[in-house]
């Protein structure tokens, strides 16, 4: 049952496009060969073999249908282990079925429901069609359970239902770990415990040391028992769904992750589909990630393996795209000095960055026909005039534009920004742009521009740095830069106590 519903739509056909993942990579010479028993349903009809990567669905092979209805799948080489899918010639309908070590097996599907009907050769398969009706007899009362709990009139019944469907799905767990130590060695036992949640329990009145205590147990269980490096792993959604929740929930400080990014790396050398897996899929969670200050995991990915020459596999573009977005990064670390600013202000006076005195500084990245920031630099000016300014913090606005733009059209640029300046009335900023010889001595020099030392590539975009001109924040929205600033302010209060 809960094996079957991981996703809740229907399974859309796609080739598998990621030619570098190498799913074949070290295969045994065994064949696999899949027999199967189904209506005949006319000519040319057809029943697909299909195949779980992460969270996706693949198409893995297609046979055609005999007149008497049976059909099998073969091939010279044994499939990887994982959750598999036997889909109906019109592709609306399907059943899950496990492949493991045994590879020679006969399915009778049924004719009604596109079910398996019998199966003999699998015993996988047959544990997990067990596990389903159990399952199925479990929760059979769940809905009605779960609406009764939405209609209690009173804490005392509320609890009563809470108490009966907490007991079905401990005897769900129960039953799995029974399973798990008759049957260690079963693909299905590896489900089981990536379905298993760890538990964290820091107890009534814990202190500070008990919590952490608790964390380190829990940080302990939740790979325990499953083997990290295990190509498997990638043929169900279930193990993408807990490696999402740990990267994302258990660990979130950036020298931790470079630290867990490395173990998983380090367990899939014996595996060549497994070392590629993770190294794109941390490169791509890191390289533009959710949350500030993690792009150091994708240097840290970078360094150690891109520039070591460990990642082989990526096409020129894939490549070019990589090794440029870790170039635009390495400016503008957070905890780092702010690469300096040798520009020009509204008069065509020289300024720099690294010369302003001030508690706070922040940059902002804009363009006056930039959509967003047309909207979003004067709520700025707002939050400058009413609460920055008067604690003494230097706002600079930065011509984007200009770098942008050949030589004849920047007096054009130049003017429509003083426009937008004087209109907004952004009195009290520094506003700030860069000449077109400048840009032309700087590539001239071969040297990196602001938009590369400061990854500005969208407009508008935002720093916040401290008085030793060290990067706070960074690409983030005038309302979190406020919130952020009072957090700011809320430490140096409690310090000065």
């Amino acid at each position: 049952m809960i094996l079957n519903n991981f996703t809740s739509s229907v399974m859309k056909m796609k080739l598998l496009l990621i030619a570098f993942m190498g799913f074949w990579t070290g295969l045994s010479a065994q064949e696999h060969r899949i027999s199967l028993n189904y209506k005949p349903v006319g000519t040319k009809a057809y029943l697909y073999l299909g195949y779980y990567f992460g969270e996706s669905k693949y198409l893995q092979d297609s046979v055609l249908l005999e007149p008497d209805g049976t059909a099998i799948f073969r091939g010279e080489k044994k499939l990887t282990g994982g959750l598999y899918l036997i889909i109906d010639p019109e592709k609306k309908r399907y059943f899950d079925l496990l492949i493991d070590q045994e590879q020679t097996f006969h399915i009778n599907i049924d004719t009604s429901d596109f079910s398996i009907a019998s199966i003999t050769g699998s015993n996988e398969t047959q544990h997990l069609e067990s596990y389903k009706k159990t399952t199925a007899r479990i929760f059979k009362q769940l809905p009605a359970l779960q609406q009764e709990l939405a209609q209690a009139k009173n804490r005392a019944d509320s609890l009563s239902i809470q108490k009966k469907i907490n007991a079905a799905f401990e005897e769900a767990q129960e039953w799995r770990e029974q399973f798990i130590q008759q049957h260690p060695e079963s693909y299905l036992s590896l489900l089981f415990r990536l379905m298993k949640e760890p538990v964290f329990k820091p107890g009534p009145g814990a202190n500070r040391s008990d919590s952490i205590l608790a964390y380190q147990n829990y940080k302990k269980q939740y790979w325990e028992d499953i083997p990290i490096g295990d190509e498997r792993l990638l043929r169900t959604p279930v193990f993408e769904q807990r490696l999402n929740r740990y990267m994302e929930q258990v660990v979130r400080n950036p020298d931790t992750l470079k630290l867990e990014v490395d173990r998983f790396i380090l367990s899939s050398r014996g595996s060549e589909t497994m070392f590629k897996y993770y190294i794109n899929r941390f490169t791509n969670e890191y390289m533009n990630p959710k949350y500030m200050g993690l792009d150091v995991v994708f240097l840290h990915l970078f360094e150690k393996y891109y520039l070591t020459n460990q990642v082989t596999w990526l096409s020129d573009k894939d490549r070019e795209l990589v090794y440029n977005r870790a170039y635009s990064i390495m400016g503008n670390i957070i905890g780092e000095p702010a690469a300096e600013l040798n520009l020009l202000d509204t008069l065509d006076q020289k300024t720099n960055l690294h010369n302003i005195r001030s508690p706070y500084t922040i940059l902002a990245f804009w363009d006056p026909d930039c959509g967003h920031c047309r909207e979003q630099i004067p709520v700025m000016d707002s939050l400058f005039r009413t609460k920055w300014k008067q604690r003494g913090i230097t706002l600079i606005g930065i011509l984007t534009d200009s770098v942008r733009t050949d030589k004849s059209k920047l007096p054009a640029v130049k003017e429509s920004w003083k426009q937008f300046i004087q209109k907004h009335q952004l009195k009290g900023w520094l506003h700030w742009y860069q000449s077109f010889e400048m840009r032309e001595e700087e590539k001239k020099n071969n040297k990196p521009g602001f938009r590369q030392y400061y990854d500005v590539f969208q407009t508008p975009t935002l720093y916040l740095l401290d008085q030793d001109k060290r990067i706070i924040a960074k690409k983030i929205n005038p309302q979190q830069l406020d919130e952020l600033l009072e957090t700011q302010r809320s430490k140096t209060n409690s310090k000065n106590k």
